[in-house]
């Protein structure tokens, strides 16, 4: 009876041993997959980038769409399977080979796209203007050059398909006549021009950002300073440029500075401006760049010396 006793006991112990290691082993594994669909929430719950924030895009959400705007990123292609960039890329036109699409080997489209355009929806950011009818435009190639010719055949593309804002993230350090010439053509024809002063670090700005009626952006951080990396000279206006946070081939996310995403910033307010051209008195029969330019200088924040100067132009962009 003893021995039974001994024995029971022993079987006690090993069934709540049992059982203890069980809730524990459940208690780990629950609580790796609570982490883990953390981490999956994490990323699918949308943020609005401080960017985004800064400009006070989001003051013309409940406003937007009245017009469709089409925005042309003349860059080294765009990932239009991004999640994010979910039926938002309208065309595209491979300037390098018009017989291949235009995907992104390099990024920094797919970047510049989101910024503008990301999908408002539950998850990955939100741009400045989600209704802006995106086109790709391939000018760079997988190590991110491009050719002048290639440039000024991707420029005539956005002429012929009825674009009416062109995005330049990038830039060259002369002048040259060819590029000169369409930029006054697309300009002339009522086609806004937004281009990169250039990630110059106080030097000249970049080719085209430096012609008379092309938007030059330079970049600020949160508090309005100045990117270190900026150029000087013919600026416009500057907007937000560091520690952007930006969509990136494959589904994925990452954090970059530079000028080009501050002029992307400034592409998606002129999107918002012309989607709701009515309230900022935008006439399509006038000067279509005198009166964006107008309007910009009125919602623009001085910083610096007192009135436009060569390092934040007419100042930081942001809706009143």
């Amino acid at each position: 009876m003893v021995l039974a006793i001994k024995k029971t006991r022993v079987l006690f112990f090993i069934l709540i041993f049992l059982l203890s290691f069980l809730v524990c082993f459940l208690f780990v594994v629950q609580h790796v997959e609570k982490n883990k669909t953390n981490k999956i929430n994490n990323s699918l719950v949308q943020e609005i980038p401080w960017g985004v924030k800064k400009v006070n895009a989001f003051s013309l959400w409940t406003e937007r769409g009245k017009q469709k705007v089409k925005v042309a990123v003349l860059d080294s292609g765009i990932d239009k399977k991004h999640k994010d960039l979910k039926g938002k890329i309208k065309g595209e036109f491979n300037a390098i080979d018009v017989t291949l699409n235009s995907d992104d080997e390099v990024g920094h489209g797919t970047a510049i796209a989101g910024i503008i355009a990301a999908e408002d929806n539950s998850f990955g950011l939100v741009g400045i203007a989600p209704e802006t009818e995106i086109y790709s435009v391939k000018v760079l190639n997988s190590k991110g050059k491009g050719s002048l010719d290639n440039l000024v055949k991707a420029i005539e593309w956005c002429l012929d398909n009825n674009i009416q804002v062109i995005n330049l993230s990038f830039g060259l350090a002369k002048d040259k006549p060819i590029l000169r010439e369409a930029i006054d053509k697309a300009v002339n024809s009522g086609i806004i021009v937004i281009a990169a002063a250039g990630n110059n670090y106080g030097e000249n700005v970049d080719y085209p950002a430096a012609y008379e009626k092309v938007f030059s952006i330079n970049a600020v951080d949160r508090n309005n300073k100045i990117a270190d990396f900026s150029s000087k000279g013919k600026i416009d206006f500057c907007a937000p440029g560091v520690e952007i946070p930006i969509l990136s081939p494959g589904n994925k996310y990452d954090t970059e500075n530079g000028t080009s995403l501050a002029a992307a910033h400034v592409t998606g307010i002129v999107s918002l401006i012309l989607q709701n051209n009515d309230k900022f008195g935008i006439n399509s029969k006038d000067d279509i760049y005198k009166q964006v330019y107008s309007v910009l200088s009125e919602m623009s924040i001085d910083l610096g010396k007192e009135g436009k100067d060569e390092i934040y132009g007419e100042g930081f962009l942001s809706f009143k």
